[in-house]
């Protein structure tokens, strides 16, 4: 009879989990500084250590006597999310409600969700009924950028993606996604693990905000930084530092000090005085690499270069994500305009936007021999011609989107 043998061995794992200070910074640092304003005003009406006073502020504003109405009026146009999804309904050659789906690009909010139920949108369009009003969502959903009009996480998530075990963990499993527990969503789906860690590695190159890198007007009401050119320099300040913040010395007593409440108020207040400046030195940062692999642009007036927030996360020597969160509904004074930040991020010809590649395949289509029409793949290489660096399945989707059939589908027989 063999002998059960117990071994017992010991494995080292390395997990990066972050504090609430560190999600807090995060936070911080993606807020406009008008919903910065926002924050810091509800926490002086909650925290009574917390003080402040304009006299205390250090930044530009200080000095700016500038009349930013009139500023508006030179306010840098940015396509809205809006303008860029109903570009993509005008292209479409679908049965589509035209009207309705108009409407609905106009209700998203800046995440690009519908926070409207069915019935608040359709009194405006009694014509249509919940089925109508259904596939005009999920025609939006397959725009670009994917998922928008999602009513949720999940739905925008799910949207995004066709892998089967990634819309499995989407549907059942975030919060195991969360707490990295993959060896439930293993057990619980009946998959390897490592084909659960490939699933979460796709899922994370999803997007739960697609509506986020389009302008806000609210980023033109409250500039970050104000910029400015003195003797072939390239000078930059931040509009608000401080925000006139300090701490108010209450006269207690050390058993006072000692109470739950108090050591929530002093927590809350240094976490957010940090956050501040630390989104303070990481805003400079992100903006002055900005400004210098854009310098011509500052110091001549030329054309903007093409420019990705990679390129500027190599230079500053940070994550691609930190300059996401940095640039995100943010603004500069330059020149007596007001400019988002992601207006210094140019795509290249080869990266035009959707509509344009969309309108082109389409004319591409509409120009081929209908007895031997054009597969995706020489569809593909006829845009890279055209400097539009399109791979095949690429216009296998955006044929889709068109619902132009596939080129067997097209052929016309002699």
């Amino acid at each position: 009879m063999a002998k059960l043998e117990i071994k017992t061995t010991q494995n080292i794992k390395q997990k990066q989990v972050m504090s609430y200070h560190q999600r807090f910074e995060l936070e911080v640092l993606e807020l406009s500084n008008q919903d910065l304003i926002k924050m810091i005003q509800s926490e002086l009406e909650n925290n009574p250590l917390l003080g402040q006073d304009s006299n205390l502020e250090t930044g530009r504003i200080q000095k700016e006597n500038s009349n930013f109405e009139l500023l508006m009026n030179y306010v840098v146009e940015e396509e809205t999310l809006s303008e860029h999804l109903q570009k993509q309904i005008r292209l479409l050659n679908q049965d589509i409600n035209i009207d309705l789906a108009f409407f609905v690009a106009d209700m998203l909010d800046s995440n690009g969700y519908l926070n409207y139920s069915s019935q608040e949108l359709l009194k405006y369009f009694p014509q249509y009924n919940e089925n109508d009003l259904e596939k005009t969502i999920q025609i939006i959903h397959n725009l670009d950028p994917l998922g928008c009009a999602a009513r949720n996480v999940k739905e925008c998530l799910l949207s995004q993606t066709s892998d089967v075990n990634t819309q499995k963990i989407i549907k059942g499993f975030l919060p195991d996604v969360a707490l990295n527990h993959l060896s439930n969503i293993s057990k619980q789906l009946n998959i390897p693990l490592n084909e659960v860690q490939k699933s979460i590695d796709h899922l994370k190159t999803l997007n739960p905000k697609p509506g986020s890198n389009f302008c806000n007007t609210s980023l033109y009401l409250s500039p970050d930084i104000y910029c400015y050119v003195e003797s072939q320099e390239i000078c930059i300040e931040l509009m608000n530092e401080t925000y006139g913040l300090y701490r108010i010395p209450l006269s207690l007593s050390n058993t006072e000090k000692k109470t739950k409440q108090y050591a929530l108020w002093d927590n809350k207040l240094n976490n957010l005085l940090l956050a501040i400046k630390k989104r303070n030195r990481t805003l400079l940062k992100i903006v002055s690499y900005i400004c210098e692999y854009q310098k011509d642009y500052f110091l001549y007036s030329s054309e903007l270069k093409p420019c990705t927030m990679k390129r500027i996360a190599e230079l500053a020597q940070v994550h691609e994500s930190t300059v996401s969160r940095c640039i995100a509904n943010k603004s500069i004074i330059f020149n007596n305009q007001i400019i988002p930040l992601k207006h210094f991020i140019v795509k290249s010809i080869a990266d035009d936007s959707t509509s344009e590649i969309l309108k082109v395949i389409q004319n591409i289509i509409k120009k081929e021999d209908p007895y031997h029409p054009l597969s995706d793949d020489k569809i593909s290489n006829l845009l890279n011609d055209l400097d539009y660096q399109i791979s095949r399945r690429t216009v296998a989707k955006y044929r889709d989107i068109l619902t132009i059939p596939s080129s067997s589908k097209r052929r016309k027989l002699k």
